[in-house]
């Protein structure tokens, strides 16, 4: 079979979402040539949200490649079964992952040759602890998709979406990274937890030992146990946490949520990775700072939907396929 070929050459038009097209495109077509490798690798560096865009397209592709369509003839059934890519027909999650590990691998000015690359990524309501390579371990909660990239002379790990718990083992020579978009949490040997929000926000918490938060254009940061950093666009913010907020924050190993003056929209963040329909806040400002707290199960999503209407007045209806919550007028 004759390997696909594409034109890469920029210029006339060509915006970084069409480049970032291409390069799924091609990826999926097969082995990237050291040239091609190269050139990926320059237009990652040119801009920090390339790596981004990649990821996104890389999901759409995915999502592409599971499309299931009525056949209106044998003919058209065929032809459209030819254009799905069997490359990526194991899920979306995994492919941007994986293809967001490449894209970081590749950008970064010290990489060298990936000895182990694999992808893990859960669905709604599950949770997964994958054993890696030099006997760390990462546990994920629901829906969250992780990608990992190690060579002789690094650990690096990508949380693509969701959250992650991580249990660095020792190695000196080669530092523990997670990758969250632009932000890179360092460790040698250590336990911290780390959670993608739905909003760029990064959050990481120190369980043991120290970690190093660093971003382009500012001083790296260091944690110690008990700390947590919310890395937002603008600033990082540094607190301590409690035992009791220690405890909250792993809850869903043992099944449940536990909220504690959150956000109605923090809230219902967490609640979405355990509902099969989305709960969504109507268009209405100050519902998402509404204070919520409570305890709950994420086998029983219902009993949250019902608490909302009875212990806090608000109003739970059902929508086209998803949960909407707004004020009880």
């Amino acid at each position: 079979m004759q390997a696909k070929v594409l034109d890469f050459e920029r210029g006339g038009g060509t915006n970084a979402a069409d480049e970032a097209r291409r390069w799924i495109a091609r990826i999926d077509a097969g082995d990237l040539s050291s040239t091609e490798r190269q050139q990926l690798k320059d237009w990652l560096a040119e801009d920090s949200g390339h790596a981004r865009l990649l990821d996104e397209h890389a999901l759409i592709w995915a999502a592409a490649s599971q499309a299931r369509f009525a056949p209106a003839s044998t003919a058209t059934a065929a032809s459209r079964q030819r254009r799905v890519s069997p490359r990526w027909a194991w899920g979306g999650a995994a492919l941007a992952a994986g293809v967001a590990a490449l894209a970081l691998f590749l950008a970064r000015p010290d990489g060298d040759a990936a000895a182990y690359m694999a992808a893990h990524h859960t669905g709604v309501g599950e949770q997964h602890s994958a054993l890696l390579p030099d006997g760390s371990r990462t546990t994920l909660n629901a829906a969250s998709s992780l990608a990992v990239a190690y060579g002789e002379a690094h650990r690096r790990v990508t949380l693509e979406r969701g959250v992650g718990l991580f249990e660095v083992a020792k190695d000196k020579t080669r530092p523990f990274e997670v990758l969250v978009g632009s932000t890179v949490v360092r460790a040698v040997g250590t336990r911290f937890l780390v959670q993608r929000h739905a909003n760029g926000a990064v959050e990481v918490t120190v369980y043991e030992g120290v970690v190093e938060l660093e971003k382009p254009g500012t001083p790296p940061v260091r944690l110690g146990v008990g700390q947590v950093a919310l890395d937002q666009a603008e600033q990082t913010r540094l607190s301590l946490a409690s035992s009791a907020e220690l405890e909250r924050k792993l809850a869903w190993q043992q099944g449940r949520i536990v909220f504690d003056d959150t956000s109605l929209a923090a809230a219902l963040e967490e609640v979405n990775r355990y509902s099969t329909e989305p709960i969504e806040l109507a268009a209405d400002p100050g519902l998402q700072q509404m204070r919520i707290s409570g305890a709950f199960a994420t086998t029983d999503v219902a009993v949250f939907l019902r608490s909302l209407e009875q212990g806090f007045g608000l109003k739970v209806r059902q929508q086209d396929g998803r949960w909407v919550v707004s004020r009880n007028h």
